[in-house]
């Protein structure tokens, strides 16, 4: 198999593992923690993805001083069993195995705390086909997700915006690979779904399908 890009970037939850139901059970607790009203399971959801301050301040109306508190709570538990609640996607460590063996450069592109993705990527024993790893820093800094892009194109010595793709499942990832120039492949099998997709070259409905965007035939 020959490569449609040299430089793969990944999102993390929702692209590479699902993840949510320790997210959103973690968010519930620590809303109850705050004695903030609860959510119902749809806007939950929506906390699969962007900067965790930034899906407070937005969806339960916080200040950045309470979101910031909120999200403390929020990583206790999720530190502790929340992150167990995890599986990664069937077809993933496949892929990453062809992407690697065709010769390609892998670095993950999240918002979510980097120790987290390095402890998760080692759970699941895919740690090995990643090159880099870009996420934010622990203490939530430098979530923005163009910039954890640029650093991720960085770390991995390419400035090419035509051999370099991003794969993610929400429009928090395309938005993110549109203001560095990057071509885009969405990842519709994720939290997100074809709906938050719009501005996407292509949507894969699996990790599989991806395939067939990745590759050529030789």
């Amino acid at each position: 198999m020959q490569l449609n890009y040299r430089t793969v970037l990944f999102d993390f939850d929702g692209t590479i593992c699902a993840s949510g139901e320790g997210i959103t059970s973690c968010v519930a607790l620590a809303l109850e923690e705050m004695h903030y009203p609860s959510l119902p399971p749809e806007t939950l959801r929506r906390f699969v993805g962007p900067p965790a301050e930034e899906a407070y301040q937005t969806y339960c109306g916080m200040d950045r001083k309470t979101a910031l508190e909120t999200v403390e709570h929020f990583r206790v538990h999720y530190n502790r069993d929340g992150w167990l609640k995890t599986e990664v996607y069937p077809g993933i460590p496949e892929l990453l195995h062809d992407l690697k063996r065709a010769g390609a450069v892998v670095c993950t592109a999240s918002s979510k705390p980097l120790m987290m993705v390095e402890r998760m990527l080692k759970h699941f024993d895919v740690i090995q086909y990643f090159d880099k790893l870009s996420a934010a820093d622990n203490s939530d800094a430098n979530s923005d997700k163009a910039t954890v892009i640029r650093n991720a194109m960085k770390m991995c010595g390419t400035n090419s915006l035509t051999d370099t793709v991003m794969i993610g499942d929400t429009h928090y990832d395309v938005e993110g690979a549109a203001k560095v120039g990057l071509p885009f492949i969405g990842a519709a099998y994720g939290y997100g779904g074809a709906e938050d997709l719009t501005g996407a070259k292509w949507l894969a409905e699996s990790p599989d399908e991806l395939h067939k965007y990745l590759f050529r035939k030789s």
